[in-house]
């Protein structure tokens, strides 16, 4: 075999040897692609293509007590992204897209993984991306609470967050009832990174449970309204106010004032969100006194007609000096409770003793949280009995010294509206209530009633707090404010009203507070008109007809329209009417009309249809 012959053959067997080894090499890579590695690569590959991903759920509903939406959870686009697929040449057009600097996407971008990019979003905004068509960016469904009648219920319900955790409010303290239970689910991706059809649920999404309120969506509106009207007046620095029904304890309605929208929260002080009706404490003032004189009247020494020398407007107790505003000589008890006498209020305390008056207060609810399911509720302050002195049960009797929430007074002043009875304020349906009780006996609660109504006639202080056709049993309170460095400011006051009505049969206790009022600073110049306001718009609502002999003697000592009975006694009302059937209305009668505002009518004038002709002017107020 020549030279060349030799050399060709160890060529070729060269070759063959390394495509051999090539061969033997490429198996043993597909065996340890295919079985070495398999899971590990096929776990990458899976991460590739596939996603899933934590879907929150929708809460729960809240509802009034006639089912109305109070709270709702309403789906709404959000933009999310995979940071690591998202072409950086294209993200100057999604920020524009999205309304966001490209500075702070390109941040948000750097997240390799999940990242949301836009949450609850405009629809419009959600198109203009979806038409963008980039890798990696997907349009996500979420929940957004949604509250129909905005500021009015603001401060009662509060508001949800982004993850869907209620922060304030019912929202937050019923948190674990409401919210639902997330989902998850799985899609797949295409080699561009574009989404597939076919997404499919690993655990579908649970929505909350309802939650249903004794509140009324109609008072709450008429009271938020009337509020926020009598607030304005005053140029006053806040107010609350809450409507009972004292039969059974029920929350109707529960506002306060400076209001916040809770469907954009954010742009809200947070100092704006507190539900001031249970959190802010203030002095109640001579809005006592009607408990002073309970508590009296509950031993055999003290009747109603018992009379008191009030000392012509200056007492000293210890080292303490009391002045009236109004000087008085003797007072019956009613009369302490018409002119409004501290002095009085004093000396039926001193004579009766702490203890008893203590009790009373304690029992009718003063130093204790109601209880209602409200994140916030403050007990208030009532003092330990081994605290008292003569000086503190002097002052404690006309409402100094002594702090409560407009909630304990409303409930206070049920006791003596229910008869003598006190049953707890229930604002959630189906919540644990503690069994009513007797605080003092029906007649005590009957004589403290006709003594309230009396308070409310036109020589006492109250006269401002009762509408045309009704018969109200109430009291006001004005009291200066305590100074952060002890005693009590001199320029800051709160005006408080709190009533019964219809004095004979009550339907309602409304409590009104208003905080530091600029313009008149007396509880019945200040918080009864705004009672006043609420009453007459409340209850030709509930059905509850103004009595006819009120009527004719009360009509001419007011001047502003009041309403007019029709034949079956009843008063022609637009209250709580949409503004689709006020048109209607205003369209088949030929009256001129004037709209303010949206939702459905908590005011309007004239107060009775039957005053109106044919081409009469109707004018009315909205609110949502």
């Amino acid at each position: 075999m020549s030279k060349t012959d030799v050399f060709f053959r160890r060529r070729i067997e060269a070759l063959t040897g390394f495509i051999v080894l090539g061969l033997v090499l490429l198996m043993v890579r597909v065996v340890d692609l295919q079985w070495m590695q398999s899971p590990k690569l096929q776990d990458l590959a899976d991460r590739q293509r596939e996603r899933q991903y934590t879907v929150l759920a929708p809460r729960g509903p809240v509802l009034d007590v006639n089912d109305r939406v109070l709270a709702e959870s309403i789906q709404v686009p959000s933009i999310a992204a995979i940071g690591r697929d998202v072409p950086k040449d294209r993200i100057a057009e999604l920020a524009k897209a999205l309304s966001v600097p490209v500075s702070v996407l390109t941040k948000r971008l750097k997240n390799p993984g999940f990242v949301w990019l836009a949450r609850q979003i405009d629809p419009a905004k959600a198109r203009a991306v979806a038409e963008l068509d980039i890798p990696g960016v997907r349009e996500e469904t979420e929940w957004r609470r949604y509250n129909p009648l905005g500021p009015a219920t603001g401060h009662l319900l509060g508001f949800v967050g982004l993850d869907g955790s209620g922060l304030e409010g019912l929202e937050h303290s019923l948190d674990a009832q409401l919210a639902g239970q997330e989902g998850r689910k799985h899609v797949q991706r295409d080699a561009r990174g574009h989404y597939l059809p076919g997404a499919r649920w690993l655990n579908e999404p649970k929505m909350g449970g309802e939650v249903k309120l004794y509140l009324d969506a109609t008072l709450q509106s008429m009271a938020y309204a009337a509020l926020a009207e009598g607030v304005g007046e005053q140029e006053a620095k806040g107010g609350s106010v809450v409507v009972m029904r004292p039969s059974d304890g029920a929350v109707l309605a529960m506002v306060s004032w400076p209001g916040f929208n809770p469907n954009d929260y954010r742009n809200f002080h947070p100092r704006d969100w507190r539900n001031r009706a249970v959190t802010d404490v203030f002095e109640p003032g001579s809005v006592l006194k009607p408990f002073a004189i309970a508590a009296a009247l509950q031993t055999d020494h003290w009747k109603r007609d018992s009379l008191i020398f009030c000392e012509n407007g200056s007492y000293r107790v210890a080292d303490y000096v009391i002045h009236d505003v109004h000087p008085e000589g003797w007072l019956d008890m009613t009369g302490l409770l018409v002119r409004s006498s501290n002095i009085c209020a004093a000396k039926v305390a001193l004579d009766i003793g702490p203890q008893r008056l203590s009790d009373m207060l304690e029992a009718v609810g003063f130093g204790r949280r109601p209880g209602i399911g409200l994140s916030g509720e403050s007990p208030g302050i009532l003092p330990p009995i081994e605290r008292w002195g003569p000086v503190e049960t002097a002052t404690i009797a006309f409402g100094q010294g002594i702090a409560v929430t407009p909630l304990q007074l409303a409930t206070a002043f049920s006791v003596i509206a229910n008869g003598g009875m006190h049953v707890s304020p229930k604002l959630i349906m189906g919540s644990y209530a503690e069994p009513s009780y007797r605080v003092m006996s029906e007649q005590v609660a009957r004589t403290v009633m006709r003594m309230l109504e009396h308070a409310t006639g036109p020589d006492g202080t109250g006269a401002k707090s009762v509408p045309v056709g009704y018969r109200v049993a109430g009291k006001t309170g004005t009291a200066q404010k305590p100074s952060p460095h002890g005693g009590y400011s001199k320029g800051k006051f709160t005006a408080v009203f709190a009533g019964a009505v219809p004095a004979d049969d009550p339907q309602l206790v409304i409590a009104v507070m208003v905080d530091e009022p600029q313009g008149s600073i007396y509880g019945g110049t200040v918080a009864a008109p705004i009672f006043r306001r609420i009453a007459a718009a409340a209850l030709p609502y509930l059905g509850v007809s103004p009595e006819q002999q009120q009527w004719g003697k009360m009509l001419a000592a007011v001047s502003e329209p009041q309403p007019v009975l029709n034949e079956s006694g009843e008063v022609p009302s637009l209250y709580g009417s949409s503004l689709r059937e006020v048109r209607r209305l205003a369209m088949q009668n030929g009256y001129q009309l004037q709209v303010h505002g949206r939702g459905w009518v908590v005011r309007q004038k004239p107060v009775a249809l039957s005053r109106l002709e044919e081409n009469g002017a109707l004018e009315v107020w909205l609110n949502e």
